[in-house]
């Protein structure tokens, strides 16, 4: 996502937030506590999830399971939700002040702390034991008040919001400070989100009103942070390995695609590059066509392995000077479904298999190995089938001298409706007029 919409996504946020705060504020809160709390709860799942993969990435799951139960709290203590009958504003703030501190100087030690895996117990229990103690402390009374009903923030509340900018500060000095390779990876995203949280505690200074603007404001800046912790933390330990690992598999199997193609020139080198030029031109004319990309890429693997099944015919009749007779055509017409119980082992995505097994499939039956006709057949093995027939008769073969493009061309046009289907023959005959050549695609 571009940094335009990300900024158009959150101005529009913002707007449609301050719309539904001004219809009924206990809902707004209520929905952006919930969502911070839910992003808090993947990214504590993540952390253990990936434990001992990178150590801040677990401090952060220690930090925020501290956090996310001080939010539920702070959630379900706020003015009007009725939970606790003979509470005030000034609890819910109480443990506001207590999670925004406590998350504070996480995210400070999860930076200043050494690498050493030794030092997560004490970091984990330490916030445990002040989230336990702050709570008790809230609840029994004996927290400094943070919230008069009539006079507003407390000097205690407003000092602590400063307290916790100091300490981002200082976590933003601490990271770009690091060359830690468990930051490197997050320290855009950590940085984004300390500045977001010390906006929303500048702006969570000057409210007087539980309900009024400057609190509606300073939560929207909340959420943006927590949503940047999230695609910074969790989408990047999540979707960046998943593509990363999609990515060498893709690798691989190009690789593989290769290797195999390379065999069967080498079985049968009167062809060599056939399938290359096979792929070459279908793509062309499925790029005419405007077939998508996925079909496009169907048929990329299925043109370069189409003749792969060859590696099981001798190679004294594909290398015969003569034509063959009917005994030996029939074992040459085995290839398609050698091809497909050869490659069937490979998780192909789309009907690559299938593609390869029609290709010489004919509209009016006449094809091998299942004799379909016109809608039984795939459109990717028409298009493969009308490539691999231009493309062999533009080559030499033992038997025969290539023919010339007229005469390639006169093939396909005289059987166009009987043996090929005339979409396709129209988007190949129309490549040709355009100048169309192998040799400009070479590599």
């Amino acid at each position: 996502m571009s940094k335009t919409i990300t900024v158009s996504v959150w101005i529009l946020i913002a707007l449609v937030s301050w719309a539904v705060s001004r219809l009924n504020f206990l809902l707004f809160h209520s929905f952006i506590e919930i969502a911070a709390i839910l992003i808090a709860g993947v990214l504590v799942s993540m952390a253990f999830i990936s434990r001992g993969k990178n150590v801040l990435v677990l401090r952060m799951g220690y930090l925020y399971s501290v956090v996310m139960f001080l939010d539920v709290l702070h959630t379900i203590s706020y003015a009007g939700m009725g939970v606790f009958p003979s509470w005030t504003a000034n609890q819910p703030t109480q443990f506001w002040i207590l999670g925004r501190l406590i998350e504070a100087s996480g995210l400070a030690l999860a930076l200043v702390l050494p690498k050493k895996r030794s030092l997560n117990i004490g970091y984990s229990a330490g916030f445990m034991i002040a989230g336990a103690i702050g709570t008790t402390a809230i609840a029994l009374g004996y927290f400094p008040e943070c919230f008069v009903m009539g006079t507003g923030l407390t000097l205690f509340k407003i000092s602590m919001e400063y307290v916790v900018i100091g300490i981002i500060l200082l976590s933003i000095y601490l990271l770009f400070r690091s060359d830690s390779p468990d930051v490197l990876p997050y320290k855009k995203y950590y940085f984004l989100a300390l500045i977001m949280t010390a906006a929303g505690e500048i702006v969570f200074t000057t409210y007087t009103d539980v309900y009024g603007f400057s609190n509606m404001l300073g939560h929207i800046f909340r959420l943006i942070s927590y949503f940047v912790v999230l695609q910074g933390i969790v989408y990047r330990s999540i979707v960046e390995p998943i593509d990363s690992l999609y990515n060498r598999i893709s690798k691989t199997q190009e690789e593989l695609i290769a290797i195999m193609s390379e065999t069967t020139e080498i079985k049968d080198p009167y062809t060599a590059g056939h399938q290359r030029r096979v792929a070459i031109l279908a793509d062309e004319i499925a790029r005419r066509m405007r077939l998508s990309q996925d079909d496009r890429n169907v048929l990329s693997f299925a043109s370069r392995l189409h003749d792969i099944g060859k590696l099981f015919i001798p190679t004294d009749i594909l290398s015969r000077a003569i034509p063959l007779n009917e005994q030996e055509r029939d074992f040459v017409e085995l290839h398609p479904g050698k091809s497909y119980d050869l490659l069937k082992g490979i998780p192909f995505e789309g009907p690559v298999l299938d593609t390869i097994l029609q290709h010489h499939e004919r509209l009016d039956g006449s094809g091998y190995p299942k004799g379909l006709i016109d809608k039984e057949i795939l459109l990717t093995s028409k298009i493969l089938s009308v490539a691999d027939v231009v493309e062999a008769m533009l080559s030499d073969r033992p038997y025969r001298r290539a023919h010339s493009v007229e005469e390639a061309m006169k093939e396909i046009r005289s059987n166009s409706g009987r043996l090929y289907d005339p979409s396709v023959v129209k988007s190949c005959l129309e490549l040709f007029q355009g100048g169309f050549s192998f040799e400009d695609h070479e590599e």
